[in-house]
């Protein structure tokens, strides 16, 4: 399962920050045919039926047979081909019979000689190389009303974890349907556990003299329709897993077993290590030097072959050919910093696009993602993600904040979860000078730092935006606040660190700012317009929470300089809002011919609960309101 992770949500910015992260296991879940179409209704699942059997040698095979009404075109573009996916050297696939019934009651039996044997779709921000194939046909004469009927049978051949098996099944995608049922037969003398999310249904169990078998139904369900920045899909259909793993420590025996082998060091690594660390003093700048060498110079490349979508690469194979999955990036983290006599350990992790690890089911089917934690000698605990070049160290990417995880040492498992970092550590800081001269021309000199989120965020721009397009974006943002503004001087700081924050440096002017009625001076205080931001709470309601992914905070200070001859007559009000989402808090100081203006915006936006969208509704209102109107007025005397 590929999870390319970092959804950046900037409320003041308001940027979607898509960012290389990694995936764990990626050909190794049970592959399902693709079952979720877009949120508006291009079709109806009329049958979603699943039997899936585990055998005594824990083969696992699942029969799929799908009926499906195609309602409108968006239908006909989406099913206009099939693709059955599966693994190259684990798993066998069947397909049984592809039927068109079209509304006239014409029947069209799809030639299966059509099927051709594709590699999966290659994602070039994350470079996976797997055994992962598709059996693909395209379906002809396809209309409105149009009825598709297939069935198809996968085999998994050989369990990833000897005399296990771990499942799991979505009930009929975010469509709406009007019969799913999923049927898991398992050999008498297997134990298991499963869980149930999104519903109650109970399984109904027969218990044969061989085998018991579980049967979930599920009748007439209305379409899903996700929410922009609500839960992912994963997190909105109903589904169920099943796993016969006995517990957490298997799992950690499991993946102790297999990486082993893989985390020793070589002549040459151990060589390298000391040279890296050789001139650092204390304990946490050794640690930086190796998360600065493996984030930056270990390239991600996933190779993900059978048993090694979940089994790491040598340690000495990643250093020497610089590149590897998160996996390949955690391992040889933790190998160079036991080198140097520092406790380091895999962390299995489910990032946020995916169900959050359920502590009473074990299986390592729930996992995504590894990163480290690194113990120090003060006994605390630190969380490090290498496959994210852009993340300071100390700091998490948000897909990894606030996840149970499973902390592997020394063959047993640990459960804890990942902090979610405050708002105080995802900042902007902006400090601005501006001078309205007589003639009612502005200059302004603006200094922004950034951190946390926002670090990252501009760290990835700046790694991967041509000079010009750097320019570009700067030249918009100051049009937004004076439409003849022009850009004299930018500067950009701490681009390629990972331990200082990073800074930009704006200079501009523009002619006739200060409106002239009369004797009038009238003034917008030099503020980037926030219209973005009410886009977020454009609902009246939401049916599911609004997450931003972490939360945040803004604060500035700017200093607006005015001619002495000016006499301020109308100054805004000051302004404080706060309630369960956050807060809100502007005021203005008149000194000298100075006029100093403060806000503050803070919001717990890791997850906002339903019942504090309406709070979170009229907290973004006021802030937008308010920054947008930042009217001053001044008289202007004679001199």
């Amino acid at each position: 399962m590929l999870k390319k992770g970092l959804l950046f949500l900037l409320p003041i910015l308001l940027i979607n920050f898509t960012n290389i992260n990694n995936s764990f296991a990626y050909s190794n879940i049970k592959s399902k045919l693709i079952k979720s179409p877009v949120s508006n209704i291009s079709s109806k699942i009329l049958l979603d039926y699943t039997k899936e059997r585990i055998t005594k040698n824990f083969e696992d095979i699942s029969t799929e047979h799908e009926i499906i009404k195609i309602l409108n075109k968006k239908g006909i573009k989406k099913y206009s081909t099939l693709s059955f996916p599966f693994s190259k050297k684990n798993q066998k696939l069947k397909v049984y019979f592809i039927k068109i019934i079209n509304p006239n009651g014409n029947i069209i039996n799809i030639n299966l000689n059509g099927l051709t044997t594709v590699t999966a779709p290659f994602n070039p921000e994350a470079p996976i190389f797997s055994n992962q194939l598709l059996k693909t046909i395209q379906l002809p004469g396809l209309i409105k009303g149009s009825i598709i009927n297939y069935k198809y049978k996968s085999t998994t051949i050989k369990p990833y974890m000897k005399n296990n098996f771990f499942t799991e099944d979505y009930f009929g995608g975010l469509s709406p349907l009007k019969k799913s049922i999923y049927k898991l037969i398992i050999p008498n003398g297997i134990r298991y556990r499963y869980a149930e999310y999104l519903f109650n249904e109970k399984p109904h169990i027969v218990n044969g003299s061989k085998n018991t078998t579980l049967i979930w139904t599920m009748w007439n369900r209305k379409k899903i329709t996700p929410e922009e920045l609500g839960p992912p899909e994963s997190l909105i259909i109903p589904h169920v897993m099943v796993s016969s793993v006995k517990s957490w420590n298997e799992v950690a025996r499991w993946y102790s077993h297999l990486t082993k082998d893989q985390i020793k060091p070589g002549i040459n690594l151990s060589k390298f290590i000391k040279k890296l660390t050789a001139s650092k003093e204390g304990e946490l700048k050794k640690i930086k030097a190796i998360y600065d060498f493996v984030a930056k110079k270990i390239r991600y490349v996933g190779y993900e072959f059978g048993i090694d979508g979940y089994k790491p690469s040598k340690v000495n194979s990643v250093f020497k050919n610089r590149m590897g999955d998160c996996k390949d990036h955690a391992t040889l983290f933790s190998s160079m910093l036991n080198q140097i006599g520092v406790k380091a350990y895999p962390v299995l992790i489910p990032t946020t696009e995916i169900q959050n690890m359920n502590p009473n089911l074990p299986t390592p089917f729930v996992f995504d993602h590894e990163i480290t934690a690194i113990k120090l000698k003060n006994g605390k605990i630190m969380f490090a993600d290498t496959t994210s070049n852009v993340t300071t160290f100390g700091d998490l990417p948000p897909m990894d904040q606030g996840r149970n995880v499973l902390i592997i040492v020394n063959g047993k498992g640990i459960l804890a979860k990942t902090p979610i970092f405050p708002a105080k550590t995802n900042n902007i800081s902006t400090k601005g000078y501006e001078i309205i001269k007589s003639n009612g021309n502005l200059a302004v000199k603006t200094t922004v730092t950034y951190t946390g989120a926002y670090d990252m965020y501009k760290r990835y721009l700046y790694s991967s935006t041509s000079k010009r397009k750097k320019r570009d974006s700067i030249l918009k943002n100051i049009l937004s606040i004076a439409p003849n503004a022009e850009l004299t001087k930018y500067s950009f700081e701490n681009g390629n660190s990972l331990s200082k924050p990073y800074i930009e440096k704006i200079s501009f002017s523009a002619k006739n700012y200060a409106g002239r009625n009369g004797r009038t001076r009238i003034i917008r205080l030099p503020i980037r317009t926030r219209t973005l931001l009410s886009q977020i709470t454009a609902l009246n309601h939401r049916k599911y929470s609004l997450r931003l992914g972490y939360n945040l905070s803004e604060n500035s200070v700017l200093m607006l300089k005015f001619p002495k001859n000016y006499k301020p007559v109308f100054i805004p009000k000051d302004v404080k809002v706060k309630n369960a989402v956050g807060t809100f808090i502007s005021s203005y100081k008149v000194k000298n011919n100075r006029v100093i203006f403060k806000s503050f915006f803070r919001v717990n936006g890791y997850k906002i609960p339903k019942k504090d969208y309406l709070k979170a509704k009229h907290l973004f209102n006021i802030t937008i309101k308010t920054l947008n109107n930042q009217i001053l007025i001044f008289n202007e005397s004679k001199r």
